[in-house]
């Protein structure tokens, strides 16, 4: 398979915290990558280094084998780099439907009628088509974490990058995201996926990598990562959450 993302040598730190060191990934195509670590691991900031939203102290980070270093967030995600938000950030006043077609047409950046077709065919990819007149202010928290998204996948992504998306929910809230996660990892998009709440990202990914003091110190199967005695004791007992 292709590589569809690559870190090569990837440094960030904020004064005395390092957020990477040499840090080095690959992840190919079509594949669903986790990645975990305790809070201030710097995860999230790490999906801000691919979105473009931060910038790496050294190194490069290559998007289907091109350089993308000195491309802005919003041309990374017409590139097809999609990223959706741990607090969900719609616009609050627009309907549902309106949100995605916002998204459709600056995050793919297609003429609006193409977007409202293509919003209508997420609307329904998502189960959010009853609510497609609501206003997204108003919506449950897992429907605006649905909407979160789809406002992602109406960009029209290839690679998508998931943060914290699964936190909040209740056991059936969480068992509805997970199986609209798969539905678009099985569509062909590949996912990069940060998550606290494991039995959500164990049921979708193939591997598993745990970021700690700037680096990754495992890498491999999920189920077989989480059991290393390194990974459990920075987690302290996380193997009896699994």
């Amino acid at each position: 398979m292709a590589v569809v993302l690559a870190l090569r040598n990837i440094s960030k730190s904020y004064g005395a915290i390092v957020i990477a060191k040499d840090l080095n990934l690959e992840v190919e195509e079509g594949d669903a990558v986790g990645i975990l670590g305790p809070n201030g691991a710097g995860k999230t900031t790490l999906l801000g280094l691919i979105s473009g939203t931060a910038a790496p102290d050294g190194g490069r980070i290559e998007y289907q084998r091109r350089d993308i270093g000195g491309l802005t967030p919003e041309k990374r995600c017409r590139a097809g780099i999609a990223r959706a938000f741990q607090v969900p950030q719609p616009f609050g006043d627009m309907t549902v439907f309106e949100n995605l077609t916002v998204a459709a047409c600056f995050g793919a950046g297609i003429p609006q009628r193409a977007a409202q077709t293509r919003a209508l065919g997420i609307l329904e990819q998502c189960g959010l088509t009853p609510l497609a007149n609501e206003q997204a202010g108003r919506l449950t928290l897992l429907n605006r974490k649905r909407l979160e998204l789809a406002r992602a996948l109406a960009s029209d992504p290839k690679l998508l990058l998931l943060d914290e998306i699964a936190g909040g929910l209740n056991q059936h809230e969480c068992e509805d995201l997970v199986a609209l996660v798969k539905r678009v990892h099985a569509s062909g998009v590949t996912i990069v996926w940060i998550e606290h709440v494991l039995h959500a990202l164990l049921s979708v990914v193939r591997r598993a990598l745990v970021l700690y003091q700037g680096g990754f110190i495992a890498d491999g199967d999920p189920h077989s990562v989480i059991r290393e005695p390194k990974v459990a004791e920075i987690y302290m007992g996380i193997e009896a959450d699994v």
